[in-house]
């Protein structure tokens, strides 16, 4: 995880300002128990978003969140944020916020708490969060583990719509989410469970349930992508477009971003907003309209592209830093120069392992070849009734050398010797011995024997 969510009482008041009290508990939460990391995202395009903005434009819907099962390591389950698409309302004071500033900082602190990149924090780029964005910028931070009782998870578990219309209702269903719903003035929510998930929509307005709705809801599959096997790992779960609307309303859509092996350049509309600059400066730049009824001369065209090429280039750059930050398992911190030097280190670290690994394994191999190595002559002959295999080899090679050296010091000769292989997969020797005038009794034979074999 990243930054504390607060760091005193200011800061805590200041949050919970903003987010209430359950919002406030909520986070505090998830942050000190990891839940998000716990149930991270694979970065696959789950093919809901154009179906989520298809749902609800045109409608009285506000917004729709595709909640999309994940599972972790230890086996345990969870609703995590899959995609999503919001429409904004045209009403004017939807962006008159008493403290738009403290929203702004909350969102960072939210933002940093859960280990996002300082020059990545989306709230730095707007100049003004809503009621709405607000609602649902800090949902793509919250987590539904079926563990712990909650609505949505509710509506998956028992394959029911959870419908709500009644104003009041409708705010207790949002749970830890309810402040941020209740500032939003929402008076209808549905849970509409499907396959892998639960699709939740809100409005402002009352809406009773429609059964074309649901059907419509469920009928939105998820499917994985060509891109599946390629997709860059999310961060945070998801990646974050901010478009504005041809229509001059504003459209917030957050939807994963997928790019192909090459990096390849990506299409953008001209009033889209890059999220990730490397500074203001460029954001200013590449994001600046152009006048409609007059075209540029060529000069200014040609500056244009250059911005627009230069504004690509650093998108495919933040991208590769996103890839890399998800395969390093120690960051220290959260600047891209840092994460340079822990990627540097881990490689070193697992180049060292692995010369390590294939110098045992030539150590292995080695011994294994020196073995075959051992037998120098194998003689064959043929008799009336049988045949004779007789196999030899030096004798400090072979496994009783020491039991054969010891019967030898002691003068101990050895009349025959016979091979065998018992059920137990043992190859057992079996000397037979005829011991001098003047030597140990057999019980002492066999200490001697015992100890020449500990050599």
């Amino acid at each position: 995880m990243g930054h504390k969510l607060w760091l005193n009482n200011e800061d805590k008041a200041a949050v919970e300002s903003v987010l209430g009290k359950e919002g406030l508990e909520y986070f505090a939460w998830s942050a000190s128990n990891n839940v998000l990391s716990e149930f991270a995202a694979s970065g696959e395009d789950l093919g809901v978003q154009e179906p989520l903005c298809k749902l609800i434009e045109g409608s009285d819907w506000t917004y729709a969140i595709y909640w999309h099962v994940s599972k972790s390591k230890s086996g345990k389950s969870a609703l995590i944020w899959g995609d999503g698409h919001c429409r904004e309302s045209k009403e004017s004071e939807d962006r008159d916020s008493n403290n738009p500033e403290i929203r702004k900082r909350v969102l960072h602190r939210i933002h940093a708490s859960f280990g996002g990149l300082e020059d990545d924090n989306v709230a730095s780029k707007l100049d003004r969060v809503s009621e709405i964005e607000l609602f649902y910028l800090t949902s793509m931070y919250f987590a539904f583990p079926f563990d712990k009782p909650s609505i949505p998870s509710q509506s998956f578990n028992s394959a029911r719509c959870i419908w709500v219309s009644d104003e009041k209702i409708c705010l207790e269903k949002y749970q830890s989410r309810s402040y941020l719903a209740k500032l939003a003035r929402f008076k209808t929510v549905a849970f509409i469970p499907s396959k892998s998930g639960v699709i939740e929509i809100g409005s402002r307005k009352s809406i009773p349930e429609d059964q074309s709705i649901v059907k419509s809801a469920k009928s939105i599959v998820v499917k994985l992508t060509s891109t599946q096997a390629k997709a860059l790992p999310k961060v945070f779960g998801q990646q974050v477009n901010l478009r504005g609307s041809r229509s001059g309303s504003i459209s917030i859509s957050f939807s994963p971003k997928v790019e192909d092996d090459g990096f390849s350049s990506e299409s953008y509309d001209q009033n889209e907003t890059k999220l990730f600059p490397d500074n203001e400066d460029s954001y200013l730049l590449s994001d600046r309209p152009r006048k409609r009824g007059r075209k540029p001369g060529n000069g200014r065209e040609e500056a244009l592209n250059h911005v627009e090429a230069e504004r690509q280039r650093r998108e495919k750059l933040n991208q590769r830093f996103y890839a890399l930050r998800a395969v390093v398992p120690n960051i220290s911190k959260m600047d891209k120069a840092s994460l340079l030097g822990d990627a540097i280190a881990y490689i070193t670290d697992l180049q060292t392992k692995i010369t390590i690994m294939e110098a045992e394994k030539g150590i292995v191999n080695g011994n294994k070849q020196n073995q075959f190595n051992t037998i120098q002559d194998i003689d064959f002959h043929e008799r009336n009734e049988d045949s004779i295999l007789r196999v030899s080899c030096p004798l400090d090679s072979h496994p009783i050398s020491g039991v054969v050296k010891a019967l030898r010091e002691h003068q101990v000769t050895a009349q025959e010797s016979t091979i065998s292989v018992n059920d137990s997969g043992e190859v057992v020797h079996t000397f037979s011995i005829q011991t001098h005038q003047g030597n140990n009794d057999a019980g002492n034979l066999k200490d001697i024997l015992a100890a020449a074999l500990l050599k």
